[in-house]
């Protein structure tokens, strides 16, 4: 079957994309685009580029590049090719024609530090810098659930408010993620884009705000619900857990991670995961303590690529 490799400026087709996610994402249990890409996707962010495979008018393989606006030439790679499709080399026509359309830093997530991904990252130079983990805990029947909630007495937890809460939101996550390459970076209309997602639950999002101003954000548990696909049923996640500086040491991490387990196996659920920095030792011992596992890890791969 014949396959044109496409570039575009822009997203050709965000729903044949999504879609082709989707089926890569129940085929290998990895998703192959993170939140972030596949937000900057549904809204053309500016500069955002993509190259596509095509077979008798259908998208069998995409990659995404996605220019990253606080670095200068510096540039997100993410790549998928149709689990129908694979081993006819559309991969390596993806990341050749990328390789010709960017000059710079290239960071290329292989979600699931999947071989062939990784071989393709190693032929054009790239080497692996970061892992981010994923763990994984059981909520049907588990015998520790609740799980205790130790708040400092000054503060409580209650939902985020649409329309309310997002300036305060986005202070404490700044603050929270200063040093992080990704959460610290949301702006309000990557706030929005979230809120308007399906997935997108404000009783599961818990803020921890101080007891005489429920506007004062102190930090956050932002919980998020993956719909069951095929043979997959739905699970939890852990989606983003940050706190002030100044409430550090005070046990709010704790605390909050708790308050949304529970709330998480209050939801029909069988599974909760989260993703953690492999590097950040303090967080996976935390999440250990309260009963995740090693589960998967996705591989950041970065190099020079020139033309």
């Amino acid at each position: 079957m014949p396959v044109t490799i496409l570039s575009h400026d822009g997203i050709a087709d965000s729903a044949a994309l999504t879609d082709l996610a989707q089926r890569a994402a129940q085929a290998d249990g990895d998703p192959p685009f993170s939140d972030q890409t596949l937000v900057d996707v549904r809204s053309d962010k500016a500069g955002i580029r993509s190259v596509t495979a095509v077979a008798d008018g259908a998208l069998v393989g995409a990659a995404v590049i996605n220019p990253d606006p606080d670095q200068a030439s510096t540039f997100t790679v993410e790549l998928v090719v149709d689990p129908e499709h694979r081993g006819a080399g559309i991969g390596t026509a993806l990341a050749r024609e990328v390789r010709g359309q960017v000059e710079g830093t290239v960071e290329a997530w292989a979600h699931g530090d999947h071989p062939g991904a990784r071989r393709l990252a190693e032929t054009y130079g790239l080497n692996p810098v970061r892992d981010l983990y994923r763990l994984k805990r059981s909520l049907r029947g588990a015998s520790d659930l609740p799980l205790p909630v130790e708040l400092p007495e000054d503060l409580e937890i209650g939902p985020f408010e649409v329309d309310r809460d997002e300036n305060g939101w986005l202070r404490v996550n700044a603050q929270a993620f200063s040093e992080h390459p990704e959460q610290g970076k949301m702006t309000l209309d990557d706030l929005r884009q979230r809120e308007s997602e399906d997935w997108f639950d404000a009783p599961g999002f818990l803020l921890a705000v101080r007891s005489e101003d429920p506007q004062d954000i102190q930090g956050f548990h932002w919980t998020k619900i993956h719909p069951s696909s095929g043979d997959s049923p739905a699970m939890g996640e852990v989606y983003a857990v940050g706190i002030a500086p100044d409430q550090q040491g005070r046990g709010l991490g704790k605390a909050l991670t708790a308050a949304g387990i529970n709330y998480l196996a209050k939801q029909d659920l069988d599974d909760v995961m989260l993703y953690v920095d492999g590097d950040n030792t303090s967080a996976v011992a935390l999440y250990e303590k309260l009963g995740f596992e090693r589960w998967h890890v996705d591989v950041m791969f970065r190099g020079e690529i020139n033309g």
